[in-house]
C-alpha cells in the first residue's frame, strides 16, 4: 500500500496542484511614459507534495518576473510576479508567460495583457544626429549593403523638425549619382517628424567594391555642410 500511494505521489501534475487564482491580468491603458507596470498572480499547492518552480520563461524581453525560489509545501500559498516594460511598444500588446516546475515536467500559462499609450521621446533620444537648424536624423550612414546587379534595395531615413518655425528639407546627392531615388519630404511643419525611403539601384552601379555616396540635405534652400552617406557594396 505504501508503494502504490508514493506512485500516486509521484504521478501528480503540477499544472493541476499549482492553483493560480487568475491566469490573465488586463493592465488596461498604461502610459508608456509611466514605465514599467507589474502585477502578482497568487497560487496555491493544492496537492500533497511539495513542489518546486524551477524557472518562467517569456519569448519578450519585454516582461521580466520574480517566484520563489524554494519548494512549495501542500497547502501552502506563493506568488509569481510579472513586470512588463512598455517603453518603446506602443498599442495593444498580450503576453504569454510559462512556469516551469518540477524538473520542467509541468507547466502552468499564465497572460498579462494592455493597451500602451505612447508619447513623443525627446528628439535626441530617437533621432540622434543633428543637421544644423533643429534638423535631426536617426541616421547618419544609410547603410544598403550588397546589392546585386539588377535589384534594388531600400533604406528608411527618420527625420525631425525640433524648431518652432516650418522647414523646408530637400536632398542634393553629390556627383550626381544616378543610382540612388528618393522624393524629398518638403514642407515639414514645427515640430513635425515623419520618414522617407531612399532606393539603391544596382543597375547603374559601376565596378565591384564599396562605394560610399555623399548625400546633402538642404534646409530652407542652405545646403548643409555635413552629408549623409550611402554605402554601397557592389557586386553579385
Amino acid at each position: 500500500m505504501a508503494v502504490a500511494g508514493l506512485c500516486r505521489l509521484s504521478a501528480q501534475s503540477a499544472a493541476e496542484t499549482l492553483s493560480f487564482r487568475e491566469k490573465t491580468y488586463d493592465f488596461g491603458k498604461i502610459l508608456e511614459k509611466d514605465g514599467k507596470v507589474s502585477h502578482t498572480f497568487i497560487f496555491e499547492n493544492t496537492g500533497t507534495v511539495p513542489v518546486l518552480i524551477d524557472e518562467i520563461a517569456s519569448g519578450c524581453g519585454c516582461t521580466t518576473h520574480d517566484y520563489p525560489k524554494k519548494p512549495v509545501l501542500p497547502g501552502q500559498t506563493g506568488k509569481v510576479t510579472i513586470v512588463y516594460n512598455p517603453l518603446y511598444r506602443s498599442g495593444f500588446f498580450s503576453k504569454e508567460v510559462v512556469v516551469y516546475s518540477n524538473n520542467h515536467k509541468n507547466i502552468n500559462r499564465l497572460w498579462v495583457k494592455g493597451i500602451v499609450i505612447p508619447f513623443n521621446h525627446p528628439v535626441e533620444e530617437d533621432y540622434p544626429y543633428h543637421f544644423g537648424s533643429r534638423l535631426y536624423f536617426n541616421l547618419k550612414v544609410l547603410s544598403f549593403g550588397r546589392i546585386e546587379s539588377g535589384k534594388n534595395k531600400q533604406v528608411k531615413l527618420r527625420y525631425a523638425n525640433d524648431s518652432d518655425q516650418p522647414m523646408t528639407l530637400s536632398f542634393i546627392v553629390d556627383g550626381k549619382n544616378k543610382n540612388l531615388f528618393f522624393t524629398n519630404p518638403g514642407k515639414l511643419s514645427p515640430g513635425e517628424r515623419g520618414a522617407m525611403e531612399f532606393t539603391c539601384s544596382g543597375s547603374k552601379l559601376p565596378l565591384d567594391g564599396e562605394m560610399m555616396i555623399n548625400i546633402y540635405p538642404v534646409i530652407n534652400g542652405e545646403k548643409s555642410k555635413q552629408p549623409l552617406q550611402a554605402k554601397v557594396s557592389i557586386g553579385d
